[in-house]
């Protein structure tokens, strides 16, 4: 008498609805993020999505480990699928990840100034997210990290009057695509002037404080950056980036400037 052949095995558990959850999770967080850059939310909305996304994340995690037992141990079918979900739960926990290594790269630190020694006042309205652990390093280690960190942001010297000084710096900001929050013009070449503006972190889109101070230096102008976070926690990277980035375009607006 003939044996009838085996039964197949059925396909390994879990793995429509893991590849289902981890989708979820990357979509919650790509619409939250893009959101935010396009101001649809506020960021504390973005920070939701964010959290929702990697909770998701570990959700769809738990149930893709029941799916690989039963494809490594059992053999039954899904390997693809198991792979497809895990490239979605790593994109998924992609903004965690990329904080964790910009945490490790940059100084924990929450505000940066060309002037560690006399940095421009923050804005008059200025306040922080007080978040339950603190993570940024103690405050009178704050500087030196800084320094160590980003030896070339220090205070900008330059020929220019302090009229003439403010109007490049605005330019500058206009170009960097930073919105004007404050503009005090010098009413002399002696006097001082001060802008106050808001910038975005590159990737998630939340809001930094920057400040252009002018003064009058000792054959023209010292102009002087500061940026700082509305989240009391490492910046990782974003403030040091804005400070960088006003330097360098202010370089070129001002050669622009002269070549004209």
């Amino acid at each position: 008498m003939s044996r009838l052949p085996p039964l197949p095995l059925p396909p390994a558990r879990g793995a429509r609805t893991a590849r289902f959850v981890a989708s979820l999770a990357f979509m919650v967080m790509v619409v939250g993020i893009v959101s935010r850059h396009l101001d649809l939310i506020s960021s504390g909305t973005m920070y939701t999505a964010v959290g929702t996304g990697l909770l998701l994340g570990l959700v769809a995690l738990g149930v893709l480990a029941m799916t690989i037992r039963d494809v490594w141990q059992e053999g039954r079918g899904g390997a693809d699928s198991a792979f497809g979900t895990l490239l979605l739960i790593v994109a998924a926990f992609s903004p965690l990840i990329g904080a964790a290594v910009a945490y490790v790269a940059y100084p924990a630190i929450d505000s940066v100034s060309t002037d560690t020694d006399d940095p421009p006042a923050a804005p008059a309205d200025f306040s922080q997210v007080v978040l339950p652990v603190d993570l940024r390093a103690a405050p009178n280690e704050a500087a030196a990290l800084q320094e160590d960190a980003y030896p070339d942001l220090t205070t900008q010297a330059t020929d220019l009057s302090t009229v003439e000084a403010y109007a490049l710096a605005r330019q500058t900001i206009d170009d960097l695509g930073w919105d004007i929050r404050l503009a005090e013009e010098p009413d002399t070449e002696a006097a001082s002037g001060r802008i106050e503006a808001e910038a975005r972190s590159l990737v998630l889109g939340t809001q930094e404080d920057v400040v252009v101070r002018i003064r009058p230096g000792d054959s023209g102008s010292r102009i002087d950056i500061r940026s700082m976070s509305r989240v009391a926690m490492p910046d990782l990277g974003e403030n040091a980036r804005h400070v960088g980035d006003f330097i360098a375009r202010f370089g070129e607006v001002s050669r622009r400037q002269a070549a004209n």
